[in-house]
């Protein structure tokens, strides 16, 4: 009778934290842990472990326990090493990375809560909706980057796979994992073609007449300016003061101050007199891609022959500058970078082009 065995859990109970237990099954008593801290009641089974609570085996049943209370200082140690990390993680094991997943991404905005929404859909028909902490691994980590390249494209596995990362950062980050797998697999951002205008495709373009005059201007502020569409969209009077340009970028939310060109100031000025209606923004701009479709109408009608779009106005200004010996780190400042490393891109694009140049040059 399981009587017989009270000695033995009062024993092995007596000085942990971790306590053996049992409960009833057909073929007898199934044994487990169960902590209890703060209110809070944790349980581990034990798989594997079960006692007869026959009298004829008792000796079987003694051995069973034995095993059982090996678990048990692995457990005890555990937490005098690790403290209530230890349990955070053993409750967290069961925990639905889905659903934890899909409770992150409500305090996202814009086109950060668009990559999260989107990286959570492929996630959920990777998971079939389900999938615990405790089955998170490298391997799993690499399979779901297979599936999102076999399902999107390679520059686009790349922003789901980092946000996927960001997920476990933050799991690390709650005790829910010891670390992140994730980081372990390569997620290589393809090298993306930039296009950019050069001086005598700009003298081109502003030569070219087109009848929508908001967003001519808006396109070619950009240029002398290098401010993201969202950032031209959001521009107020208020933001320029005596040739300073003041604001806080929507994407990245850092302060950008930079002096405003002659040209910019030009475009300003012509923005200025066609504000009948006292608007507060500077550029009263249509949606991102009608804004972008008359881009590319008007670089058409221009004679230019490259995949320009509104961003192209950013990749321009860097050029520009980069062009006009204006060194790396002031053009990384003026485009609002908090790494070099991505400024570094444009001067490879002006390498490019003075590489193409030599290769222009006549064999005499």
């Amino acid at each position: 009778m399981i009587q017989k065995l009270q000695k033995e859990f009062q024993d092995y109970n007596k000085k942990s934290d971790y306590k053996i237990k049992y409960r009833k099954i057909k073929t007898g008593y199934s044994l487990y842990l169960e902590i209890q801290r703060k209110n809070n009641r944790q349980t581990i089974n034990l798989e594997g472990l079960t006692i007869t609570g026959k009298i004829s085996k008792l000796n079987q049943d003694k051995l069973v326990l034995e095993k059982a209370s090996e678990s048990q200082d692995s457990y005890n140690r555990q937490l005098k090493f690790e403290g209530d990390k230890a349990l955070t993680r053993q409750k967290a094991k069961n925990i639905n990375v889905v659903e934890y997943f899909s409770s992150l991404k409500e305090d996202k905005k814009g086109n950060t809560k668009r990559n999260w929404n989107n990286a959570l859909r492929h996630f959920k028909i990777f998971t079939k909706g389900f999938v615990k902490f405790e089955n998170i691994d490298i391997v799993f980590c690499e399979n779901f980057r297979k599936y999102l390249l076999n399902n999107v494209s390679q520059n686009t596995t790349c922003c789901y796979f980092s946000v996927w990362k960001r997920v476990l950062n933050l799991a690390v980050r709650r005790d829910f994992i010891d670390k992140n797998p994730a980081i372990f697999v390569k997620n290589t951002k393809p090298e993306v073609s930039r296009e950019f205008l050069t001086v005598s495709d700009l003298k081109q373009l502003i030569e070219t007449s087109y009848e929508i005059d908001y967003i001519r201007s808006a396109f070619l502020f950009s240029c002398f300016t290098g401010l993201r569409l969202s950032d031209v969209k959001n521009l107020k009077w208020n933001n320029i003061k005596e040739r300073m340009l003041n604001i806080r970028q929507i994407k990245t939310r850092e302060p950008l101050r930079i002096k405003l060109s002659e040209s910019a100031m030009n475009i300003l000025e012509i923005q200025d007199k066609y504000n009948s209606n006292n608007s507060e923004r500077v550029f009263a701009l249509l949606a991102d891609n009608a804004t972008n479709k008359h881009i590319k109408r008007w670089i058409k009608k221009a004679g230019i022959d490259k995949h320009i779009t509104f961003h192209s106005g950013r990749h321009t200004f860097a050029t520009l500058c980069l062009t006009y010996d204006i060194d790396l780190y002031t053009v990384s400042k003026l485009l609002g970078h908090n790494d070099i490393k991505h400024t570094q891109i444009y001067a490879k694009l002006i390498d490019k082009k003075r590489d193409a140049a030599i290769d222009n040059l006549p064999t005499l």
